[in-house]
C-alpha cells in the first residue's frame, strides 16, 4: 500500500472510530470517502475495505457498511444493512427504513455500485425492503386509506402525487406541472398536485453519504401554483419528519379530495403506494427515469417504449412484468428568449455542450479523460459545461485541454444556450433525459453511451457501445459538417416523438381507465359469495 493510501486509510479509521457523531463529523467522513474514491485506485480501496471488514473500528452496522460500499461499490454491504434493519423487527421504525431506502436508491441512481450484483439487487433486495417499508407504515402506524370502488363514468378528478416539487428549473417538477396542467386544460379534468415532500428532509441514521432533499418552505398548504402562464392547484406538506402524523394528514387530504385516479410521479411514493397496496384507489406510476422503477402502483409505465423488465432475472421479474405498460414520458420544452446572451463560449468554431444538475458527480475523471481525447482530435473545438457546480471548475483547469473547457454554472435559458452549440455530450450517468430532449429539440446531435435516460431519449442508432466509439463519433461531427447536419435532422425528427406530451397525457388517461377496471374487478370478486367463487 502506498504512503498516500496508508495515510488516507488511517484517517478513515480514525473518523469511523469517533464515539460522538454530529452533522459536521458525518460530512467530514463523507468528504474523505469521496476523496478516496477520487484519488485511490480500486485495488487500493478494496484492500483498505477488507482490512476494515476484518477489524472494524466501529460497531455501527449502517455506518460501517455504507462506508465500505463507498470504497468498493460492492452491494454486499447494502445487503448487510438491509438484513440488519429487517431483522431488527419492531425496534426499527418506518422512518429509519424510509431514510435508508432513499440513501441507497440515490447511490444506485448515481451509478456508484459495481455491476456484479446490480441486476438482482434492485428487483429483489431493494424492492422487497421497500414493500416491507410500506407494510410497516400500514401495520405499525395504522395508516390504511379507506377503500373506494371506482365510480361509473370516465375519470373526472386526478391527484398527481410527487415526492418533491421545487421550481421551474427542476426537471421533474417541470414535468409534473406540465402533466397536471395538460390533464386540466387539454382534457377538462379537475386536477391537483399533491406535493408530499416525502424524500428525506432530515438525517435519520449514520448513513454515508447522508441524503437531505431540497424543501421549498413557501410551498405550504393549498394554493394556486403558477408556471409558464398556467395554473394548477397544489396541496403541499412541509413537515420535515417522515412520521405517522405527516402521512396521516396527506392520506386524509387526498381522500377528502376524492380523486378517481392517483398518478404517482416518479417511483417510491409511499403515500400513493399505500393507496395501491390496500386497494383503496387506482394508482398509475409515471416514472421519471429509465430502467427499473420501484412502485406498488397497479400499473407502472415505461420511461420509453421498450420493456425493461425483460432484462431482469427471471426469479424476480414477475411483480414488475405484470404491471408494466409501454409508455414514453415525453418532454415539453421550456420557454426561451431565443438568444444566448453574453456567454463565454470562447473563440472555437465548434462547441460541445455538457448539461446537468449534478455535474460535480457526473463529470468523473473518466469523462474528463474522454473530453481530453476529443479535444486532442478536434483542435477547433471547445467543451462547455452548463449547470450549477462547486468542485468542477478547478478540475477542468487541471485537465490537459483545460484551456478549452469552460463551466458556465446554472443557465435559466437552456434552449438559447443550445442554439449557440453544435453537439451534446453525455457523461456516463442514469439521468439527463430532459437536458437531452431540449438539445434534440434544437437540432443538436447527441453523443452518448448505450444506457441511461439520454440513450433512451436519443433513440435507436444514436448510442455508441464504448469509449473509443464515443470519441470517434464526437470527432466525426466536428470533421464532417454534412454528417453533423444529417444527425441534427435525426434529432429534430426524434423530438417529434419524445416531444408529443399531449399524446402522452392521452395515453396516461387510458392507462388510468385500465387501472380503474382492475380495481373494480377486484372489488367484484371480493363481493361474490364464497360458493360462487369456488364454482
Amino acid at each position: 500500500m502506498s504512503d498516500i493510501a496508508g495515510e488516507q486509510a488511517a484517517t478513515l479509521k480514525a473518523l469511523l472510530a469517533e464515539r460522538q457523531f454530529n452533522a459536521d463529523r458525518l460530512n467530514a467522513l463523507t468528504v474523505h470517502c469521496e476523496r478516496m474514491r477520487r484519488e485511490l485506485d480500486w485495488d487500493a480501496r478494496l484492500s483498505i475495505a477488507e482490512a476494515l471488514r476484518r477489524d472494524p473500528p466501529t460497531g455501527e452496522t449502517v455506518l460501517l457498511h455504507s462506508v465500505l460500499f463507498q470504497l468498493t461499490g460492492d452491494l454486499y454491504h447494502y445487503e448487510r444493512i438491509l438484513h440488519y434493519l429487517l431483522l431488527g423487527g419492531e425496534r426499527v421504525g418506518p422512518q429509519l427504513m424510509h431514510y435508508t431506502y432513499w440513501c441507497m436508491a440515490r447511490q444506485l441512481f448515481l451509478t456508484a455500485s459495481a455491476p456484479e450484483k446490480l441486476g438482482a439487487f434492485g428487483p429483489c433486495d431493494l424492492f422487497r425492503f421497500y414493500e416491507e417499508l410500506v407494510r410497516a407504515v400500514e401495520r405499525r402506524w395504522g395508516i390504511v386509506p379507506p377503500r373506494h370502488v371506482p365510480r361509473d363514468g370516465p375519470i373526472r378528478r386526478v391527484a398527481v402525487l410527487t415526492n418533491q416539487f421545487t421550481n421551474d428549473q427542476h426537471q421533474p417538477s417541470r414535468d409534473c406541472f406540465d402533466y397536471a396542467s395538460r390533464l386540466q386544460d387539454d382534457f377538462g379534468l379537475d386536477v391537483a398536485i399533491i406535493n408530499c415532500n416525502t424524500m428525506p428532509l432530515r438525517a435519520e441514521s449514520l448513513f454515508v453519504p447522508p441524503m437531505i432533499a431540497e424543501l421549498v418552505a413557501d410551498y405550504e398548504g393549498v394554493f394556486a401554483l403558477k408556471m409558464f402562464g398556467r395554473q394548477v392547484k397544489m396541496a403541499s406538506f412541509t413537515d420535515r419528519a417522515f412520521s405517522k402524523e405527516k402521512l396521516t394528514t396527506i392520506v386524509g387530504a387526498i381522500d377528502g379530495y376524492d380523486p378517481d385516479l392517483l398518478v404517482t410521479f416518479g417511483g417510491a411514493n409511499v403515500v400513493g403506494d399505500l393507496f395501491a397496496a390496500t386497494g383503496a384507489r387506482p394508482v398509475v406510476c409515471l416514472p421519471t427515469t429509465s430502467g427499473m422503477t420501484i412502485s406498488l402502483a397497479h400499473l407502472v409505465l415505461g420511461y420509453e417504449e421498450g420493456n425493461h423488465t425483460e432484462a431482469m432475472p427471471a426469479l424476480y421479474r414477475g411483480p414488475f412484468a405484470r404491471r408494466f405498460r409501454p409508455f414514453t414520458l415525453g418532454f415539453s420544452p421550456p420557454p426561451t428568449a431565443g438568444v444566448g446572451g453574453a456567454l463565454d463560449l470562447g473563440d472555437e468554431a465548434f462547441v460541445f455542450a455538457v448539461v446537468g444538475t449534478r455535474l460535480d458527480l457526473e463529470v468523473t475523471a473518466e469523462f474528463l479523460a474522454l473530453a481530453d481525447s476529443i479535444l486532442d482530435r478536434c483542435p477547433g473545438a471547445a467543451i462547455v459545461f452548463a449547470g450549477e457546480v462547486e468542485q468542477l471548475p478547478p478540475r477542468l483547469k487541471a485537465a490537459r485541454n483545460g484551456a478549452r473547457m469552460r463551466s458556465l454554472g446554472h443557465l435559466r435559458d437552456i434552449r438559447a444556450f443550445y442554439r449557440r452549440c453544435h453537439a451534446y455530450l453525455n457523461p456516463s450517468r442514469q439521468g439527463g433525459g430532459g437536458s437531452a430532449a431540449y438539445a434534440i429539440a434544437e437540432g443538436l446531435p447527441v453523443v452518448t453511451l448505450a444506457w441511461g435516460d439520454v440513450a433512451s431519449v436519443a433513440g435507436a442508432g444514436i448510442p455508441v457501445p464504448d469509449a473509443a466509439a464515443y470519441v470517434e463519433r464526437a470527432a466525426a461531427l466536428v470533421a464532417d459538417p454534412a454528417l453533423r447536419e444529417r444527425q441534427a435532422e435525426l434529432s429534430r425528427v426524434r423530438f417529434r416523438t419524445v416531444g408529443d406530451r399531449h399524446r402522452c397525457a392521452e395515453r396516461l388517461l387510458a392507462y388510468g381507465e385500465e387501472a380503474r377496471e382492475l380495481l373494480r374487478a377486484d372489488a367484484q370478486r371480493e363481493d361474490r359469495p364464497a360458493s360462487s367463487v369456488a364454482e
